[in-house]
């Protein structure tokens, strides 16, 4: 059975989850399987869930995630001036409550926890988490109270309340298990790494991230 009737099977069950669900394949693999990571080619059909590979929560339509945007990691004010950016491309918000924004340093296996997050994220929405000194113009969602990031390397991780994997992104000298494809470079002084075009997700982080004039809560 293909992947996507799998899919079908389930919704016209009932057994499916409004947000943070995860497939059967995420649930036996320890919690490391991350949800946009792309499936062999003989598991898809033509257009079955094209955009990622997990198993979408229902309500966001085959593909969709919310994903790390944009991360700043730090700045020529402050090494602790960093921020998080997290986009929601699907078409309903989706409740954050209980999932954690968490980093790995470049060559790292264990995760630290950077914040749990405690809100919803609006429909074609922002959520930004910032560091200690964020040095940008208006008010963050939420802030943590000490710098992670370091400048040369590391990646950084979106879990949900089950603690999978949602989205993640390794940048610099990262080789640990958050760098999709390839690590993005790491950001020069005062810039930022974004999704460009905005919120794009192929899954490989050295493709969908540039460096950029940062733009927290604002499209890339």
């Amino acid at each position: 059975m293909s992947r996507f009737a799998a899919f079908a099977l389930a919704v016209a069950a009932g057994a499916w989850c409004v947000a943070g669900c995860a497939s059967a394949e995420d649930a036996n693999t320890g919690g490391e399987r991350d949800l946009s990571a792309p499936l062999a080619p003989d598991d898809l059909s033509a257009g079955d869930l094209a955009h990622d590979g997990g198993v979408p929560a229902i309500s966001c339509g085959a593909g969709l995630h919310v994903v790390i945007n944009e991360v700043q990691v730090g700045s020529a004010a402050s090494a602790s001036d960093e921020f998080v950016e997290l986009y929601n491309p699907c078409a309903v918000a989706v409740d954050l409550a209980g999932s954690t924004l968490v980093y790995r340093a470049a060559t790292g296996v264990a995760d630290i926890v950077v914040i749990s997050l405690t809100k919803p994220i609006a429909a074609g929405g922002y959520y930004l988490v910032t560091g200690p000194t964020f040095g940008d113009l208006g008010a963050p969602d939420q802030s943590y109270g000490a710098g992670h990031f370091a400048a040369a390397g590391g990646g950084v991780g979106l879990r949900d309340g089950a603690q999978l994997l949602v989205d993640s992104v390794g940048y610099g000298s990262a080789t640990n298990a958050f760098v999709e494809g390839a690590a993005a470079a790491a950001p020069p002084n005062g810039q930022s790494i974004a999704r460009k075009p905005n919120g794009t997700d192929t899954n490989h982080n050295e493709v969908d991230f540039v460096a950029a004039t940062p733009t927290p809560r604002a499209a890339n």
